[in-house]
């Protein structure tokens, strides 16, 4: 049977980066080691990552008609074309085909940016099917968005390889305490669910210091604002910085090079152990 003292390091990683717009989750892809594909949900990712060396390919939410629509089940818009969305279905086909080519195997990371975008992805096609694409969902439109959303990241979380998934966050006030928390901006149970399939879940937030630049940190443990976050990497600190010099190669830098500190601690941890 195996013994926990001797798992290897070179388990791959599963990251989940949480945090508002602009705090940085795209960007720390760039500072991970090795071969990278990247899939683009979010129209604004590829601005992060352009003129570097990233594979991707994208797939964009649905622009809808901006019609006013009733909210009635019984008073439908007056639609006078039929709009339906396939870019999910277009997805989940390249992706499922990629995973039984091999596709995937060059790269060392795999990253979806975002999954906030994801689930507008799956609503559309959703909607599309119920033929209301455009409208307000109905309740039970819920139930298999976040059985495919489900689904998907169990898929992507069991590919065997180091995976990078950004998502946004808003605050959501408990009705018995009255107490507001930050959660992933993700559907119903999809909260609680989604987070335990990751092995570390950091939260991205930006400030400025005291000379005005704005610089990027990394919240490492569970406070009030990132209440979620979890990481199996021992001896960081609560707020880590990542901001990245771009004056430079970004690998290595951020997040990269809390990776490649971890790496180096658990080497000379054995070595260390022998020596006492």
């Amino acid at each position: 049977m195996p013994n926990a003292k001797d798992a290897r390091l070179d388990t791959p990683k599963k990251i989940l980066m949480l945090g508002d717009t602009g705090s940085g989750k795209t960007t720390q892809f760039l500072t991970l080691p090795g071969k990278k594909y990247a899939y683009l949900f979010d129209p604004n990712a590829l601005l992060s990552l352009r003129g570097f060396d990233v594979d991707y390919d994208e797939f964009l939410p649905t622009i809808v008609r901006a019609a006013a629509k009733s909210l009635n089940k019984e008073k439908p818009a007056d639609l006078k074309e039929k709009n339906t969305s396939e870019v999910y279905m277009q997805f989940e086909t390249q992706f499922n085909e990629r995973v039984e080519t091999g596709f995937f195997d060059p790269y060392e990371w795999i990253g979806f940016d975002s999954a906030t975008t994801l689930l507008d992805l799956m609503m559309d096609r959703v909607l599309s099917i119920n033929g209301r694409l455009g409208q307000w969902p109905y309740e039970d439109d819920w139930g298999p968005q976040m059985i495919a959303f489900t689904n998907m990241c169990r898929t992507i979380t069991g590919l065997g390889k180091n995976i990078y998934i950004t998502g946004h966050m808003y605050d959501r006030k408990n009705r018995k305490t009255g107490i507001t928390s930050r959660v992933p901006m993700m559907t119903g149970q999809l909260v609680q669910k989604i987070p335990l399939l990751f092995s570390e879940i950091f939260g991205c937030d930006s400030d400025t210091d005291e000379k005005g630049n704005k610089i990027y940190q990394l919240h490492t443990v569970r406070d009030k604002e990132f209440t979620v976050i979890r990481t199996s990497i021992k001896g960081l600190e609560p707020v880590e910085p990542v901001t990245i010099d771009f004056s430079k190669d970004p690998v290595g830098q951020g997040l990269g090079g809390i990776l490649a500190w971890e790496r180096k601690q658990s080497a000379a941890a054995p070595a260390a152990k022998a020596v006492s």
